[in-house]
C-alpha cells in the first residue's frame, strides 16, 4: 500500500500518512479512528484487522489498529490523553476487535465505548482493586497491587 492510495482517505479524516518498505501509517485523531478503521478495510484485500495494541507515550496512550495483506501492512494509529483514556469502539463495524479492545481495557485503562465487555475484566483477576491503576500503564508500582490483592 503506498501513501498516495491512502491520501484521499487521509485528507477526508485530516490524517497524515507515512510509508516505510512494508507499513503504511495512518494517524488520525481520536474521533476519526472508526472511520479509518472502517476505510482501511473497505480498501481491497484489506479487510484483515490481525491486532490492536496500545503503548503507554508518557502523558497519552498511543492505540494501534494492524491490518494485514501477505506481507504488508496499514497501522491506523491514534492517542489518547491518560486523563482522558476513551476511544469510540470500532466492534460495530469490525467485530474482530471486541477482544483486542477489551484487553487493552484491562491493561492499560482505556475505556472503549460502545464495546460489549465495556467495564468487564477479560484478562485481569476478580480480585484486582478497581482503584488500581492499569497494570501495564507506566508508574504502576507492581509490588502496591500485589498488597492492595493482599498477595504480600
Amino acid at each position: 500500500m503506498s501513501s498516495e492510495e491512502l491520501t484521499p482517505l487521509a485528507t477526508r479524516l485530516g490524517a497524515t500518512v507515512a510509508a516505510g518498505p512494508k507499513t503504511t501509517i495512518l494517524s488520525v485523531p481520536p474521533d476519526k479512528v472508526v472511520d479509518a478503521c472502517k476505510g482501511v478495510a473497505s480498501l481491497p484485500g484489506w479487510y484483515h484487522l490481525s491486532t490492536i495494541t496500545g503503548m503507554d507515550l508518557g502523558q497519552d496512550i498511543a492505540i494501534l489498529y494492524h491490518f494485514w495483506q501477505g506481507k504488508r501492512f496499514i497501522q491506523v494509529r491514534t492517542q489518547v490523553p491518560k486523563s482522558a483514556p476513551r476511544l469510540k469502539s470500532i466492534t460495530g463495524d469490525l467485530a474482530a476487535g471486541v477482544i483486542y479492545e477489551a484487553e487493552i481495557q484491562d491493561v492499560l485503562g482505556v475505556a472503549f465505548e460502545g464495546n460489549p465487555f465495556l467495564g468487564k475484566r477479560i484478562i485481569l483477576p476478580d480480585a484486582y482493586p478497581s482503584d488500581a491503576p492499569p497494570p501495564l500503564q507506566k508508574g504502576t508500582d507492581p509490588h502496591k497491587i500485589k498488597k492492595l490483592m493482599e498477595l504480600e
